[in-house]
């Protein structure tokens, strides 16, 4: 089956927009006291979040993880979501996460190629002008962490400034959030949040994105 490939794109500006005050946002349950610190850090010092994970797209990479969990299965997906700004310092916030079929073993996964027309239909399903501000996925009782392999998938995938990476590990209830710094990664402070509407933004104008199935020579899957 042909793989759907991006035909085109169009640029949104960043846009200025308070993020959710202290009262609206909590830690994930799972944090580690490192990653704890590092929330608690981010509150004090009154600056925005690097990223905001609303609890709808929370409670969907959590039900992924820990269903696939008891065979030891990795799992994957993409993050949804804007970049916003407040004050000159940029955050992402997380509305909502999917994926699809997936080939996955206890130490990697990918999306399944034949499994692609799926997803993308989902993305244009989602019902808001989203972005890809990051990707998901799984280490099922080894901690979480960015291997060279990850951080080469988000070296060569998920390189924009508000790109994160969410690594969860349901066997440990671990969770962590990271984007690149340097040479590698660097562990990133994030909150959950409710957002104020049930449903996310509606679409305005032209998607970010506009997508169609066609045949492509060759392409590399996150895995």
């Amino acid at each position: 089956m042909a793989r759907p490939r991006i035909v085109s794109e169009t640029k949104r500006e960043i846009e200025e927009r308070k993020p959710p005050g202290s009262r609206a946002v909590r830690p994930h349950e799972w944090l580690s006291a490192e990653s704890a610190s590092l929330y608690k850090e981010r509150v004090r010092s009154s600056s925005p979040f690097t990223m905001y994970l609303s609890t709808l797209a929370e409670s969907k990479i959590r039900k992924h993880a820990i269903e696939e969990a008891p065979r030891g299965l990795e799992v994957m997906g993409f993050l949804l979501g804007d970049v916003q700004s407040w004050r000159g310092v940029v955050y992402s916030a997380v509305r909502d996460a999917v994926t699809t079929e997936l080939r996955s073993t206890p130490a990697k996964v990918r999306f399944n190629p034949e499994a692609f027309p799926d997803l993308f239909i989902q993305l244009d399903d989602s019902g808001f002008d989203y972005i890809l501000v990051g990707w998901y996925h799984s280490h099922p009782g080894h901690t979480c962490f960015m291997s060279l392999t990850d951080i080469a998938t988000q070296r060569s995938m998920f390189n924009q400034p508000y790109h994160s990476a969410l690594v969860v590990d349901p066997l440990n209830h671990d969770i962590k959030a990271f984007r690149l710094a340097g040479g590698g990664v660097e562990e990133i402070p994030f909150a959950l949040f409710e957002p104020p509407d049930a449903a996310p933004r509606a679409r305005k104008g032209r998607r970010t994105r506009r997508l169609k199935v066609s045949p492509v020579v060759s392409t590399s899957d996150i895995g």
